[in-house]
Order: C-alpha cells, then structure tokens, then sequence
C-alpha cells in the first residue's frame, strides 16, 4: 500500500467544507477508496444502499458483496481509473440481507498534480428498472405470438445488423413488403451516421432514434427499443427490436438524449443536473447538464430564479421546499421544469443546504430527467392493455400452455369456438379436454399430440386439418399453428393458433367438384369438336371439290345448297365452343402488334360475295388518324366484326351498311380506344326486345328464327369478348329502319418498325417463273380426309405421297427429302405430335421439312401445342383449298411458283 498516498487522500477528504455538504446529503451512494479499492470513506447513502457502514467493509469478503462477474470487471474498472480514464456501467452487488441489488456505477479518479490518490465511486440504485426491464421481457415472450398483430415495427436481427424477421407493420409504417427486406442488412435503410451498432444498444437497454428510409424515398424518425435474445450457453445470437414512428415528436424528443460526455469533476460531470442557489433562490452556478435540459445558455442561468424554470403548477411546492432547505431539511421530491423551447419535463430533485463554518450560505440542487422513465412504466402498462385488448378481439381462437401442458390463458374466441367458459379451461390440461379423439373417433394418444410435442421439444408444428371436441361433445375442423415459447433457451410451454375451417373445406370440396365437371365438359365438348369435324372435312372438302366439276345447272344447284348448309353448321360448332370456353373462363387472349386497315379488308372481301348477291353496298371508312399498327387480339377484334357485319347482311335485303372506326385518344400517347360502329337499313329490333339481344340463345321471334336461323349465340359471344378486352358494346335501332352495333375496346399504339416479318415475307416474296416440283407428304389415317388432300393438291397441280399413322411418317421422312409435310394429329399407332417430337430428336435440323399440323381441334391452346413440338403451322379441319393455298404458299420452297386460282 502506498501510504503517502493514502495519507494525501485523506487530507483531500477532509477538505472541502462546501463539497462536504453534498457529500453527506448526496441521495446517491458516494465513497471514497484508495488506489487498491479498499473503501476509506462513504455517505449515509451508502449505508442505506449496501446494508453495510463503511467500517464494517473491512472484514467482509469480496464474494458476499460482489457476483464474480461484478467483482472482475470492478477491478477491470478501477485499473482504468488508476490509468486517468472515467467509468459508468451497471453492476449487480449483493446487499447485507443477501438479496441482489443493482447500481449504475460511475468511478472517477482522484488526483493531486499529476498522480491517481484515490477513487470517487457513485453509484445509483436502479434495481427498479431493472425488474422493469425483467417484467417487460417475460410480457414480451409470453405474448410474442401476437407480433404479427401489432401496430409497431418489430425486427429481429443477427448483431451484424440482418433482418432475420420483419413485421407486417412494415407495409403501413414504410411501405415495404416484409420479403423485400428480410434477409438484408438494416444499415442500408438507416440515414448515413445514424445507424447504431445493435448489439450495445440493446445491452445498454435505452432506446435510440434514427431515421429510416420510406421506400417512396423519404426519411422518417423511429424510436427503437432494442433487446439480446441469448441463444445457447447465454451467447447473445439476435437483437429484438420495437420501431414507432416519432417523425412528429421528434423535435421535441430531441432534447431527451443524455449528455455522452464523461465528467471530470464531482460537479461538472456528474450524471444529473447539478445546480447551487444562493440564499434567494438564484442560480449561482450550474454545469452542463442542466444548461443542456433547460435549453438556456449558462450566462443567462446564473442570478436567474429556479422558480422560473417551473411548470407553472408547480411553483408553490418549489417555494415550500426551499424555504424547509433554508432551515437546514435536505429535500427530495419530483417536479416538472419547462425549458425555453416550452417542452415540459418529469424531475427528480435532491435540494441539500451548503454549510460553511455553520453557517447557511445557499442549496445545492442535483436534478434527474425522469420522463423516459415515467413513459417506460407507463409503455409497459399500456403494452400489457394492448396485448389484453389484441387477445379478446382477434377472430382467431388463442390458448397457450406451461411446460406441464397447463392452459395458462384463453382468448374470448377460442372459448367460444369449444363452447366453454374461460375459467372452466385455464389451468387445466387441455389435451384431454379438446383432444381426445382423432377424426375417426380412435383414441388419440397425447404423446403423439403435436401440441404436445411442441411443448417438449421446442419446434414449432403446422397443422392444415384436425379435429377439436367441444363442451357438448360435438367436434369441429380445424387448422392451427402451435408455437413454443422459449425463455433463456428454456422451453416454458406453448402457444396455439386456431381456425374453425369446417366451412372453408365444404366450400374447397365445393369447387373441385365444379371444376371437375367443368373439366369433363371441355373435355367433352373438345371430343365432339374432333369427331365433328373429321366428317365435316369430308362433307366441306367434297362439296368444294364437287362445285369445281362440270355439273348441271340443277346439279350444282343441289352442290351449293350442300356447301352453304356445311359452312352453317361450320358456324355453328364454332359458336358453341367459343360459348363454352367464355363460360369456363377459359378464353385466352393474344395480344401482338396487327394493321386495322388490312383486317377492314379481308373482312370487305370475307362478306363481298353475299353483299353482291343481295345488291348490297358494303362501306368500309377508317378514321385517317388511327396509326398504322395497333397492339390487341386482331383474331377476336375481327370475329366481332364479322359477327356484326354477319347479321347485318342477313338482316338487311335493301340500302346500304357502313363500318366505321374511329380513335379516342388516351391520357397517355401510347393509350386509345378503337370505336367501331356497324350500321345497317335492315329490319331493325322492336324496344321491347332489345334488352334480348346479348341473352344466351336468345332469337327475338320464331318466325324470324325460321327465316334467318342461327344459334342466338353470335351477339353473346361478341358481348363477352368485349369485355374480357376491357371494352363496351352497345346497340341503337329503329323497327323497320335499321339498327347501328357499336363497340369500344382499349388498344395501345405500336410504332411500326419499318421492317416486315419473316411471315409478311414469305407471303409477298418473288418467286421464280419456272416451275419446280414440290414433294410433298401427306400422313392422314381417315380415308375421306385423304382423298380430299389429295384431290386439292392435284387440283393446284401437286401429287403426294401417303402414309397412314406417325411410324409410317417418320420412316417416309428419314429416307425421302420432302419440301413440306402434312400431318394429322390424331392418328392410330403413333399421333402427330409424337411423330414430329421424335423426327426433332432423330433427324438434323437441316433435313427436317416444314410439317404443317392437319387437326379437328380449333382451339388456340392446340395450335399453341403444336408450334411448340416444332411444327410450323396449323390447319382446321374441314380443310379449305384457301388455307392449303396459304400453307403451300409460306411454307413451299422458294423458287416455287405463286399458285393462282384454278
């Protein structure tokens, strides 16, 4: 021991007389100890904090006083000191009647010139806080199932500052989806500079404020409150963290933080604020603390009244405090003080008396902000309201378990779903209760429980379909989600999440039942679609065939009447499978760049024929604004339009119809809407029956049905494909005087490239005058359908070779070069689409001819199948001589000659 410095300690002691004062009446413990830590000297403080008078220390052992891990890092505390350097940390201590204390303890070095003496200690009794700060961490865990229902941000973190879980709370307090930022680094959201190191914040248990970034861009203020989560052998893994948006109290709030200085003196740098009045009240000195939580300069503190920096209400109680001070009574007690700003604060304050040679000169005044305080209790109260209020008006039911499987508590649905009441349930074991049986009705052991389970081994269980009893011995389905809760690695029971989705599984079977029979009736109508069109193709392809051979006058008379009644019936199957798949839902729709003046004319030459016959005039007029190429289904847009221009001819026998279009151009450049209107001088609709026109299979009279025919269909379909474009249709008639269909669909323009496609090409390009043979293959199992191919190809001036299934195909491919193959989908042995999958699998891509699918099917999703296989086209049964025209043309060699009529 170095007793010259002990002795110069003492002499420090001793002197004084005005510090002496504060020293006695210091609410918080102060003492002196030498450079080897021994106590020398302590305040009456002291006693009441530790138990022990200052004489008694000396025969007590370290290890009834100090925890280990207190006792080590008190030496490690006072070997800073001794170096010149200040500290401030929380320690637990054990006080004389065993129980364990806790204190924020502050050391400061004593110094004569330039040597370390000895060691002020201060230490302020914080062990109610810390049982706060223990109570709000079992009222966090106990109630962690309901994070997801809170209004604040809560995060989970590893310390290096990834997001391991995010809130829902997100979406409203910063616009974020919680995926967009789990997994990320919570730095990258935080201002530059403002971002804390988590794990000391949440060590040191205070909140911090920083702004966060909005995900439109700004910046928002958050008060966090950070937590350790200890992981196994107490290892600190993740930090918990609360967020409330303080954007609006922000400026205010300001003004809370702490001072971050280290003091040098008693005085100055003592962790409150520490004023001395003279004997009329005035401000005689203060440190910075106080000129800090007043927001007044120093200058204008000093000869400034105390009273003055009262809340108004709290004038009197100051007075009457200080007037028993004057007489020598030390007070204690809290006040509100108001800095310049206006902003009111909860104080604790300590007013001692300075005594010089016994005489009063003035008070001391040691002032601590309690605000963050009062607002951390009055926080846990409210929290505790709010988990109450979450837990009796959620819809779902909630129960939770202890480690032995005892209900600790049940929500108001959950009672109410097993039809008890709350204090029938609650501590008892539940299993037996509402568990007891599985969906058979077996016995259902608890052991195999996965409630049951999750209660022992701590892993969390997703039920998607059980059974829970009620009271009156019914039972309900249920899903439910069982989660542990864990407290210092402990597992100390369970929390259940449920839903009564007895209702929800009728509805599911439901729907799969619709959709079941949905699936058989496109499924049907699909199989009738084939088994159609194979006969038709015959009918179709041998009338056509027939029309074009030297006939009689009655003979081809007798042809065309074939011919129109196979194109009706044509019609027809195509309006029930349009009717079909629109009422499934299943109508796709194509949107591609396409040109409206090519589409007005080949619906003009589609309908010329008929329009001739009846002495009709057709006119076509384009608004000259509307762009080159529009973006939008050009095959449905235009079998509206033949809808509309089909029944204006068949209903019009004198006059004229007129198609117009027209462009409303959109918010934005690229934006329109196409107004088509058909008007025609037909028959025109009565009122009263107009309301009938877009009503399924609806015809307005019988003798009009019997006259005109059809299946009612064509406006249906052409009022729903409208719609599901996202357009509008509408009609306007007269009876006797003719009628005008009008419909709008959205379409976006297209900047025309300048270039044409490789198909435009291939059907506009030059051609060769000599004639080159084309070989061509035609894989058809039908008889009829044969014949038919081959009489066209012979009538275009081709011969074909034949086979009757896919294995004759591919043989027929491997061993001859063909220039273009038709080939059916549906034949025996080995279909279409199988035959050309294994040519591509078999045979170079260079020898591989251009194979064009020959199908009943009509529907998008066929063609679709059959491009992707890797043919190259697509033709509908029954096969027109047009549409085989069109495939030679495209997809023939190139220096084959452009076919012409024949």
């Amino acid at each position: 021991m170095d007793h010259n410095k002990t002795e110069t300690l003492k002499r420090i002691i001793s002197e004084g007389s005005s510090y002496r004062s504060l020293f006695f009446n210091h609410p918080d413990a102060i003492y002196v100890m030498d450079i080897e830590g021994n106590h020398i000297d302590a305040n009456p403080s002291f006693e009441r904090l530790s138990g022990y008078k200052i004489e008694e220390l000396a025969g007590v052992s370290r290890d009834r006083i100090s925890p280990p891990e207190s006792e080590k890092r008190r030496v490690q505390f006072i070997e800073d000191v001794l170096a010149g350097r200040s500290v401030s940390e929380a320690m637990a201590f054990y006080h004389k009647d065993g129980s364990v204390k806790h204190a924020q303890v502050t050391y400061i070095p004593i110094t004569e010139g330039n040597d370390v003496v000895g060691i002020y200690g201060i230490a302020k009794d914080v062990t109610d806080i810390v049982i706060i700060e223990q109570e709000l961490q079992q009222t966090q865990e106990k109630y962690q199932v309901l994070a997801e229902h809170a209004q604040d941000l809560i995060t989970t973190c590893a310390i290096d500052g990834e997001l391991l879980y995010v809130s829902p709370s997100v979406r409203a307090l910063l616009g974020y989806e919680p995926e967009e930022v789990t997994g990320k680094s919570f730095k990258s959201y935080c201002y530059p500079g403002d971002y804390p190191d988590p794990l000391p914040i949440s060590n040191i248990g205070n909140g911090c404020k920083m702004r966060v970034l909005h995900k439109d861009g700004h910046y928002i203020w958050m008060e966090t409150l950070a937590k350790p989560v200890a992981g196994e052998y107490g290892k600190i893994t993740q930090i918990v963290s609360i967020s409330r948006d303080i954007t609006q109290q922000e400026d205010a709030d300001r003004r809370l933080r702490e001072s971050r200085e280290r003091y040098k003196s008693l005085f100055e740098y003592n962790p409150a604020a520490v004023y001395s009045l003279d004997l009329e009240g005035n401000y005689s000195a203060v440190n910075s603390n106080m000129v800090q939580m007043l927001d007044i300069p120093r200058s204008k503190l000093i000869g400034q009244s105390f009273l003055s920096n009262l809340d108004k209400r709290e004038i009197h109680k100051g007075e009457a405090c200080f007037e028993l001070v004057k007489q020598g009574q030390p007070q204690y007690y809290e006040t509100r003080v108001v800095s310049s700003s206006g902003r009111k604060i909860e104080v604790s304050v300590t007013n001692v008396p300075i005594i010089v040679d016994n005489e009063m000169v003035g008070a001391y005044g040691i002032v601590s902000d309690i605000t963050e305080r009062k607002e951390y209790t009055e926080r846990i109260q409210e929290l505790s309201k709010q988990h109450e209020l979450i837990l009796n008006t959620v819809t779902e039911g909630i129960y939770g378990l202890d480690a032995d499987g005892i209900t600790m508590f049940m929500n108001p649905a959950a009672a109410s779903m097993f039809g008890y009441e709350a204090h029938e349930f609650i501590g008892k074991s539940s299993h037996p209760i509402i568990h007891h049986t599985r969906a058979d009705g077996s016995y259902f052991p608890k052991e195999e429980c996965p409630i049951h389970m999750t209660v022992l081994d701590g892993h969390a269980r997703s039920v998607t379909e059980d059974v829970f009893w009620r009271k009156d011995g019914s039972s309900f389905l249920v899903k439910y989600q069982v989660t542990p809760i864990i407290d210092e690695g402990q597992i100390r029971g369970a929390v259940v999440v449920f839903n009564d989705v007895t209702g929800e599984r009728e509805i599911v079977r439901a729907k799969e039942t619709a959709e079941l029979a949905a699936q058989a009736k496109s499924e049907f109508l699909s199989l009738v679609s084939h088994e159609i069109r194979t006969p038709m193709n015959g009918i179709v392809g041998m009338t056509e065939l027939l029309v074009g051979t030297d006939l009689s006058e009655e003979q081809r008379e007798y042809a065309q009447i074939i011919q129109e009644s196979g194109d009706a019936l044509l019609n027809i199957l195509n309006d029930i499978l349009d009717f079909s798949k629109l009422e499934s839902g299943k109508m796709a729709l194509a949107y591609e760049p396409f040109s409206l003046r090519k589409m007005l004319e080949q619906v003009a030459e589609l309908f010329k024929p008929r329009a001739d016959e009846k002495h009709l005039d057709i006119r076509f007029r384009l608004n000259p604004n509307i762009p080159d190429y529009m973006a939008g289904d050009s095959m449905r847009i235009r079998q509206i339009l033949v809808n509309l221009v089909g029944n204006a001819l068949k209903f019009t026998d004198q006059g004229s119809i007129d198609v117009t279009v027209d462009i409303i151009k959109g918010s934005k450049p690229e934006d329109s809407v196409l107004d088509f209107a058909v008007q025609d001088t037909g028959i025109g609709i009565p009122a009263d029956k107009q309301d009938q026109l877009f009503q399924s299979f609806s015809q307005l009279h019988p003798v009009i049905n019997r006259k005109y025919g059809g299946t009612g269909l064509g406006l249906v379909i052409s009022k729903r494909l409208v719609e599901i474009m996202g357009g509008s249709i509408s009609v306007e008639s007269t009876e006797g005087e003719g009628s005008v269909f009008r419909f709008a669909i959205p379409t976006t323009r297209v900047e025309a490239s300048g270039e044409k496609s490789a198909s435009e090409f291939q059907h506009d390009r030059t051609r060769q005058s000599d004639k080159v043979a084309m070989r061509i293959l035609v894989a058809e199992d039908h008889p009829v359908n044969r014949k038919i191919l081959q009489e066209y190809l012979e009538k275009l001036g081709y011969e074909a070779d034949v086979c009757t299934n896919g294995v004759e195909a591919i043989d027929a491919i491997s061993q001859n070069a063909y220039d273009i193959v038709l080939m059916d989908i549906h034949m025996p042995v080995m279909d279409g689409l199988k035959a050309t999958n294994l040519l591509h699998r078999l045979i170079p891509e260079d020898r591989i001819p251009p194979i064009i699918a020959v199908t009943g099917n009509s529907r998008r999703e066929d063609k679709e199948a059959c491009l992707e296989i890797g043919m190259r086209d697509f033709i509908s049964k029954p096969v027109m001589l047009s549409e085989l025209k069109r495939v030679l043309q495209q997809w023939g060699p190139a220096d084959e000659p452009r076919i012409g009529p024949s």
